[in-house]
């Protein structure tokens, strides 16, 4: 059975501007957000095909002033570059060709449906769903922290969800990742390690292989906490679900230095 993989092209429709996160001009330590939703429901496309689709993208889009400028640059580029991945990574999104790659999309998709016959008989591979929506946008004055969940369903058993997180420096613009997160990284893994089990149960139920336990790639920040974040199928199956590991600021401030 085939899948849609360039399902996240499949974005048309109205741009609301639904919400405005301020940003003051003498805060240099501040990014404005504006939250825009890309929104289409879709269905009927051809007299002998029926296609019955959701596609609804949010996301925030990053504006400021002096030397906050590369990062707003940073958040609304990489934003899209995640938006743009496909099957061949030929197909670039950008906020001025999003519709033109839409149509382009929907167009590929009926045609796919219609000449493939072993889809004939495939009600599942009529049916769409793609969803991106904003869940977390924190600042402190050293670091600029965005998270993301989503959702894509392009026939099958079930569909495929998850989270993704953006974090940069307020200093230069940097991602800040694994890599560059930490001063002391192992100490870091050890203090994340006992709180993973804690609050998730023994390493001996998921999948962590002969290297032992690992800190996941995607991680976020908020008021209280640095959480760490397995995708479903990193460390389980996908019955159960997705985990966390939620550690205080005072835990390990000592060791981060972008917590204030």
């Amino acid at each position: 059975m085939k899948k849609m993989n360039a399902l996240k092209q499949i974005i048309i429709g109205t741009i609301l501007i639904t919400a405005v996160f301020a940003c003051k001009k003498s805060d240099k330590a501040h990014v404005e957000f504006t939250f825009i939703t890309v929104a289409d429901s879709t269905g009927n496309y051809t007299a002998d095909t029926t296609i019955n689709g959701f596609i609804s993208i949010s996301y925030y889009d990053a504006k400021c002033n002096n030397n906050e400028i590369s990062i707003a640059d940073s958040i609304n580029k990489d934003f899209f570059a995640w938006l743009s991945i496909s099957e061949d990574n030929e197909i670039v999104v950008t906020r001025d060709n999003l519709k033109d790659r839409v149509s382009a999309e929907i167009n590929r998709f009926i045609k796919e449906i219609n000449e493939d016959e072993s889809l004939a008989d495939c009600e599942s591979c009529r049916n769409s769903e793609y969803t991106v929506e904003p869940q977390l946008q924190y600042q402190n004055n050293k670091i600029v922290s965005l998270v993301y969940t989503y959702y894509q369903y392009s026939g099958g058993a079930h569909g495929i969800d998850g989270l993704v997180a953006f974090n940069y420096d307020k200093k230069n613009g940097a991602v800040v990742n694994l890599d560059n997160l930490s001063s002391n990284i192992d100490e870091l893994t050890a203090i994340a390690k006992k709180a993973f089990v804690e609050q998730n149960g023994k390493l001996d139920d998921f999948w962590f292989d002969d290297n032992g336990f690992y800190l996941p790639n995607t991680f976020y920040f908020d008021t209280d906490n640095i959480v760490f974040y397995y995708q479903r199928y990193d460390i389980a199956s996908y019955a159960a679900g997705d985990f966390k590991i939620v550690l205080k600021n005072d835990e390990v401030k000592h060791l981060i230095s972008y917590i204030e």
